[in-house]
């Protein structure tokens, strides 16, 4: 990004709203949006990048999160770092902070594939590079993605010993939620790397111009800004253009019938978040949603009770939505519609609301969510339930706990073990020359993605058509639950997918 640093700090902030619907719930996105807002809280900037930059090696040894950035107004680092503990780790642990997988395990390779060499790809190992912000105005924002390819790494090569019979190797970069610093971490893996697999950075559009200059390098990630979309060699686990499904507005006009033209929502005053969120109004009014109050606030804005006042008072709105705020804001809300004296029948779809720190909010006191109703466009993945059904889920929340014993299981890390798996298949697929230009081709291949049930199936090469299946939850007895979706062991995997993509007008 070539702007002035003030411009830069709204579009990042821009950036963060506007994946929220899917990806940026909870303290992440407000603790983002209130760094990016108040610069001077955390380094930030365009800045130079120093440390953290050293090549990786074996298993899925990492940099960690050492990298240190300078610039803007932020606070200048001390120089070189190397990030977290580095050690090497014994039996089937891997841990948070750079650790190696021990090799006493013996298992039964993967399928035997094709044979070939290339950057990054020898007879025995294949490295791929991983970009994720760990580092800048929020630590560790988006440390999950790391955390899931190295979760994956050491199932893949502790199971199956590798892909292909090729032991993984994760480099890792701290994006530092930095232009400039992804830039150049992107520059630094290009030319040592098979792939880019499971990154993710707000900066993503400053990788993008290194990854335009090498069309044969496969970047499989959950893009955040469209100029990383839209490469060619570039395969999305949330595909399409600017969008969204029309289903769960289907189902809860069916649902509620004329209720749906009586809507209140509430969305941030971002650029970007409006654009999504004028996405799914178009979309919600698509299925016949009727939308009588609609406000946009400042992200600084942590109280709505005079727009519920409003809603209930004088538009008598019967069901409230939002899906471009945050976790956290969500839970205020519905703190604030009690404050309001809303009539206890107003009906809450809130997507957002599948999140750890949403739940957090109400300890103690969840009977003040009972009933509340949402969707999501993957499984619900820190639901042991889910697990219980999905195999891919279960492994996933099995080996996550091995590799960060204690830790919940989170967003990020379940789309970098997806994004592995597809880099998998395109791997196996890849014919008898396995090299860069065959994986891309095999990339370009796969239809109906789905990582074993854990998303909505997907084109993960689509420029245009986005994901439109979706399942449905309901927040009942304590926890959320699955609601009127098709059986997990049905040939949709307990997916709905009625309804259409409807792309933004």
């Amino acid at each position: 990004m070539r702007t002035p640093r003030a411009a830069v700090l709204v579009m990042m902030a821009g950036l963060i709203a506007t994946a929220c619907g899917a990806r940026l719930p909870a303290d992440v996105q407000t603790k983002a949006q209130s760094a990016v807002l108040n610069p001077n809280t955390g380094s930030s900037g365009v800045g130079t990048t120093t440390g953290g930059s050293t090549d990786t090696t074996g298993g899925v040894d990492t940099t960690g999160g050492g990298t240190t950035t300078t610039g803007g107004t932020g606070t200048t680092g001390s120089g070189t770092t190397t990030g977290g503990t580095g050690t090497t780790g014994s039996g089937t642990t891997a841990g948070g902070h750079g650790t190696k997988p021990g090799t006493t395990q013996t298992q039964a390779a993967g399928p035997a594939c094709g044979k070939g060499t290339d950057v990054g790809l020898t007879a025995s190992d294949v490295t791929i590079g991983t970009i994720a912000d760990v580092t800048g105005p929020v630590s560790g924002l988006f440390q999950g993605a790391q955390q899931g390819m190295l979760t994956f790494a050491n199932f893949i090569n502790q199971t199956q010993g590798g892909i292909c019979g090729h032991h993984v190797n994760v480099a890792f970069r701290d994006g530092g939620t930095n232009c400039t610093q992804t830039q150049n971490a992107a520059s630094d893996l290009v030319n040592k790397v098979f792939a880019f697999v499971g990154s993710f950075a707000l900066y993503d559009n400053c990788a993008a111009s290194v990854l335009q200059q090498h069309p044969t390098v496969p970047d499989i990630h959950d893009s955040l800004d469209p100029a990383a979309g839209k490469l060619s060699n570039h395969f999305d686990i949330e595909p399409g253009e600017l969008g969204y499904a029309s289903g769960p507005f289907e189902y809860f006009k069916q649902k509620y019938g004329d209720k749906v033209l009586h809507v209140g929502t509430i969305a941030e005053d971002l650029s970007s978040a409006l654009a999504k969120q004028h996405a799914i109004v178009h979309a919600a009014e698509s299925a016949g949603w009727k939308f009588v109050y609609s406000q946009n606030e400042q992200p600084t804005n942590s109280n709505f009770q005079q727009d519920f006042v409003t809603m209930c008072s004088r538009k008598h709105i019967q069901i409230f939505f939002t899906v471009t705020e945050n976790a956290q804001n969500a839970a205020t809300m519905i703190q604030n519609e009690n404050q309001a004296g809303c009539p206890k029948t107003l009906i809450n779809i809130i997507p957002i609301a599948y999140d750890q720190a949403f739940l957090d909010a109400f300890k103690g006191n969840t009977g003040a969510i009972e009933n509340l109703q949402g969707y999501n466009q993957y499984a619900m993945f820190f639901n042991p339930e889910d697990g219980a059904q999905i195999p891919e889920l279960k492994l996933f929340q099995e080996w996550f706990q091995r590799t960060y014993p204690n830790q919940p299981a989170n967003l990020y890390a379940m789309f970098a073990w997806a994004s592995g798996r597809l880099f998998q298949q395109a791997m196996e697929n890849a014919g008898p020359t396995l090299n860069r230009k065959t994986v891309l081709a095999a990339l370009h291949k796969i239809k109906n993605f789905d990582a074993n049930g854990m998303i909505s199936p997907e084109t993960p090469s689509s420029k245009s058509t986005g994901v439109h299946c979706y399942i449905l939850w309901q927040f009942k007895d304590g926890k959320f639950q699955r609601q009127a979706d098709p059986p997990i062991s049905g040939p949709t995997k307990g997916y709905r997918c009625d309804g259409r993509f409807v792309p933004a007008s």
